[in-house]
């Protein structure tokens, strides 16, 4: 009789073992499925950016943007910050202080979206390497942000995401 209840204990603990490793997993996949719809919009943001041309600067260009090598474009980084900045309050549902609505995909409705940084890389400053050591060396916006996340166990954290979004995946 005594060794039946050792066997029993063990099967309970593997099983308790089993849901919790099972809890975890459906955890993990949603927080991989929450990154990628936000990268996504994130991406999406930057590509909204592309459109504020400085047009000034473009009509200084003598080659034209048939050509690989000299198709470059500047981008006016004032506008295109303050689009991104737009965008990405449309593509994550946010209201003015950048807390997602209620019908933000985005879980955690109490605490803000911190944009850390966008930072637009034209021509003329490259390469260089942004921030996090990425080597730029095309027209690029960087998009860094933090999205507010309820993780079980663990609790309340920011989840920091880092797009690139350059001009080959534009144009």
């Amino acid at each position: 009789m005594g060794k039946s209840w050792i066997y029993i204990a063990m099967a309970t603990i593997i099983i308790l073992m089993m849901f919790l490793l099972t809890i975890f997993f459906i955890e993990i996949n949603s927080i991989i499925a929450l990154g990628n719809r936000v990268e996504n919009s994130l991406i999406g943001a930057g590509w909204a950016g592309f459109g504020e041309l400085d047009l000034e600067r473009l009509s200084e260009r003598i080659e034209g943007i048939d050509d690989a090598a000299t198709r470059e474009i500047y981008l006016d980084k004032v506008r295109a910050e303050r689009i991104v900045r737009e965008y990405i309050r449309e593509n994550l549902k946010l209201d003015e202080d950048y807390i997602p609505k209620e019908d933000s995909y985005i879980t955690n409705k109490s605490n803000p979206v911190i944009i850390d940084e966008i930072r637009v890389f034209n021509p003329d400053e490259l390469p260089v390497a942004a921030s996090n050591g990425t080597l730029i060396t095309r027209t690029t916006i960087q998009i860094t942000a933090q999205i507010p996340m309820d993780i079980k166990g663990v609790g309340f954290l920011y989840a920091k995401k880092t797009v690139f979004v350059d001009i080959d995946s534009f144009i």
